[in-house]
């Protein structure tokens, strides 16, 4: 395959995951599946998330082992267990067998939940502090970035539930030796894992935040969701969801790639060896 060609596909695919998921949920899982090993794992992940999970599942059981797993590290729980839900029980344990244990474990919680509910849908990777930890403790761990970016750490006592939450900046600022509960929020409200995502939707904290904490049945910290996640997974946990047209603007800028991405995933008469 032509070089230029590749390059603006994945160019197109890097700068509007969205409407190249568009495309591409149109196309058969070898050809997707193809293109993606062509990509840098972080592109092709974005790409892969933002498919329609009925699409996307089929994709991943076209990788092999190696990039299956490639993609599974970069990927969020959350949309790894919204893809899991899509297999066969024999096919989910050949993908989970390809995380890490940690992994493996959070995505096993998500699983437990309905695709309806709130738990199913939850972030897990982020940064949660003992309330018995210092500053100094809490720094070792931001550094070493093994969670999501987000703008609250949660913290929580020996018996992980939540006693409140404090910002990145307010550790930076605060010195060492001191106690890290000593600077956290108190936080205002928490969600069951086990509300349904329409009615969570509705509750009047998204009036005053953006990002709500979620517990399970022993009030343990889950995880957190943000309402543009929820708003998301609203979408995509219906099996049946229509396509969205892609926006005239985005057509119009990316027209050609648009052209490019599908001669270089469908050539005519040719196979998946010849695409790669």
């Amino acid at each position: 395959m032509h070089n230029a060609k590749l390059a603006l596909a994945l160019h197109f695919m890097e700068e509007e995951p969205q409407a190249a998921a568009r495309k591409l949920e149109l196309q058969d899982a070898d050809y997707i599946a193809a293109l993606l090993e062509k990509a840098p794992a972080q592109v092709a992940a974005r790409v892969l998330s933002a498919m329609l999970p009925v699409f996307a599942a089929p994709v991943l059981l076209a990788l092999d082992a190696e990039e299956a797993a490639r993609l599974l590290k970069v990927l969020n729980n959350a949309d790894i267990a919204a893809l899991l839900r899509q297999l066969s029980d024999k096919d989910r344990h050949k993908q989970l067998a390809l995380l890490p244990l940690k992994k493996q474990t959070a995505c096993l919680l998500l699983l437990s939940y309905p695709d309806y509910t709130l738990g199913a849908w939850t972030e897990t990777d982020l940064l949660v502090l003992d309330e018995q930890m210092d500053v100094a403790d809490a720094m070792l761990r931001l550094k070493k970035r093994a969670f999501s970016e987000t703008g609250d750490i949660y913290v929580v006592n020996d018996k992980r539930q939540i006693r409140g939450k404090l910002s990145i900046y307010a550790l930076l600022r605060a010195a060492n030796n001191q106690q890290v509960h000593r600077l956290m929020q108190p936080v205002e409200q928490s969600v069951s894992g086990f509300t349904e995502l329409s009615a969570a939707l509705k509750l009047d904290v998204w009036q005053r935040q953006d990002t709500v904490a979620v517990i399970n049945q022993q009030q343990e910290l889950l995880g957190i969701i943000h309402h543009h996640q929820l708003r998301h997974a609203l979408t995509r946990s219906a099996v049946s969801a229509p396509l969205e047209p892609l926006p005239g603007d985005i057509l119009g800028a990316y027209g050609a790639s648009i052209n490019a991405l599908l001669d270089l995933i469908a050539p005519p008469q040719t196979g998946r060896q010849e695409a790669k």
